[in-house]
């Protein structure tokens, strides 16, 4: 055992020689720093990076992403050092639906089922997590299913909210929103009747300013069994009041691969996705809308729709397939970006699910399986400017695929400086062994960097878990060789 040990700290030793040559020769305004979590400590499997407060980074160590069982919190220092790890008890009716870290501590939010009622309570911890206060924010009338519920906090850390959907007295539908103020412990229910006939509705999107502005997109459709587009509807409010705004779109075209981002700098809400006028899955353009603070009820704002250029079409999907009349499919909005002009960066990424079918033989007898198959390829990135008008686009080709478990180390994660967008991903994905870095300015000139490659272990990281903890700082798990460590980046 110590030989196996002595081996694999050499083996880590010549990986991350090759590294450092790296990083000094093409990193000149970034700083990457990396750093082993500790072997045996830690009980579950899988690491989620949390946040950043003045006592250090923490991130989460759990078991299955249902987030119904116990996990355990982990922080170490700035410099990505082990300070302790502390467990976290739900219960068995409870599930995890928010954590996240504010100046003060970190704050869990979890339904808890008392008595046939759904309850949505709070945990407060120090910074040290030696010290702990607990509340509850009050019940979710009619809660029909813990996956009906959307949490989110605001950008300064000082507001969460969590949105449901549920249904009156009467049995007429709600939209309810629950805010509180973590300074002061202020506690807000609202909730506003949902100004139509659904028999299915969903909370697609949701977002909270800092002084307790939010705004939700709602899905429905009335019209099950039919081929119809999914109806989209906004609604907005403040700490006063939450009320519904208008639908989204007529039902004349298909929304896909949406996502909706609070601007505090313009005090907006920013709501992008991609439309087609045939099916949900393709993307013929895209869409833009936006909420300022002060829309009243009753109020509508234009819908900028853009359509894809010819060349866009041809570099994404490629010239034969473009002769062809396709068009391109399954592209998802991961990030938008505010920008001070009033435009907007979009950054999105193709996804979808194919099945992989297995055939085996019991007692001669054959049997069929099937798998499912979870592709991440083709990067696209928009840039609108404050009409919605496309200034330029950029392609980033990319290829992963894999079963639920690989899936882990596939997809991008983003984070955001004063003067670039950064993408990282795994590349050369059949060995997950080069990790990228792509740094985008504000003209879409793309510097490309690798931050690790070695063809004798295995290095991947998982962008799914990382997360941006301050304005130049990204933190995410890294595997290397079998060994989960930290890697954190840090621009310059």
């Amino acid at each position: 055992m110590p030989h196996r040990k002595a081996n694999f700290e050499f083996r880590l030793m010549r990986i991350i020689s090759i590294w450092l040559l790296l990083s000094v020769s093409s990193m000149h305004a970034q700083k990457v720093t990396l750093n082993a979590l500790p072997g045996g400590k830690s009980v579950y499997s899988h690491y989620r990076v949390v946040g950043e407060n003045q006592a250090g980074i923490y991130l989460m160590n759990y078991r299955d992403a249902d987030m119904r069982r116990n996990f355990s919190l982990i922080r170490v220092n700035h410099s990505l050092e082990y300070l302790q790890e502390k467990p976290i008890e739900l219960g068995k009716r409870s599930r995890l639906i928010k954590l996240f870290t504010y100046d003060s501590g970190i704050c869990l939010l979890y339904l808890e089922k008392i008595r046939q009622q759904t309850w949505l309570q709070y945990r407060l911890l120090a910074p040290s997590m030696d010290k702990e206060f607990a509340g509850t924010l009050g019940i979710l009338p009619g809660l029909e299913s813990a996956e009906a519920v959307t949490a989110e906090y605001s950008m300064n850390r000082e507001w969460c909210a969590v949105w449901s959907e549920q249904f009156s007295e009467q049995g007429l539908q709600q939209l309810g929103i629950t805010l509180f103020h973590l300074p002061s412990h202020r506690k807000i229910q609202q909730a506003c009747l949902v100004p139509f006939s659904a028999k299915q509705t969903d909370v697609a999107e949701a977002a909270l300013g800092n002084e307790g502005q939010h705004a939700c997109v709602v899905t429905y459709d009335d019209e099950l069994g039919r081929r119809t587009p999914v109806r989209y509807f906004a609604a907005f409010g403040d700490t006063m009041r939450f009320r519904p705004l208008f639908p989204v779109n007529p039902s004349s075209y298909h929304i896909g691969g949406e996502e909706l981002v609070r601007d505090e700098l313009s005090g907006r809400f920013v709501f992008s996705g991609f439309w087609d006028e045939n099916k949900e899955e393709r993307t013929g353009g895209t869409l833009v809308l936006t909420l300022p603070d002060t829309l009243r009820e009753g109020s509508s704002e234009l819908i900028q729709r853009t359509s894809f250029s010819a060349g866009l079409v041809g570099e994404l999907i490629g010239a034969a397939a473009q002769e062809k009349g396709r068009i391109p499919e399954n592209l998802f909005i991961r990030k938008i970006v505010p920008r001070t002009d009033g435009g907007n960066l979009l950054i999105a990424e193709k996804f979808y699910i194919t099945q992989h079918l297995e055939t085996f033989y019991i007692n001669g007898i054959p049997q069929t399986s099937s798998r499912n198959v979870y592709h991440y390829d083709d990067v696209l990135l928009i840039s609108l400017n404050a009409d919605a008008e496309m200034e330029w686009f950029r392609v980033i080709r990319k290829r992963q695929s894999g079963f639920a478990g690989a899936g882990f180390y596939n997809g991008i994660a983003t984070y955001i400086c004063d003067s670039s967008a950064n993408l990282l991903y795994n590349d050369n994905a059949t060995q997950n062994n080069r990790v990228m870095h792509l740094s985008i300015d504000q003209k879409g000139a793309i510097l490309q960097k690798v931050l690790f490659n070695s063809d004798e272990v295995f290095t991947g990281f998982i962008p799914q878990e990382g997360r941006q903890i301050g304005y130049n700082r990204f933190v995410v798990p890294l595997n290397m060789d079998k060994q989960m460590m930290l890697l954190k980046v840090t621009k310059e």
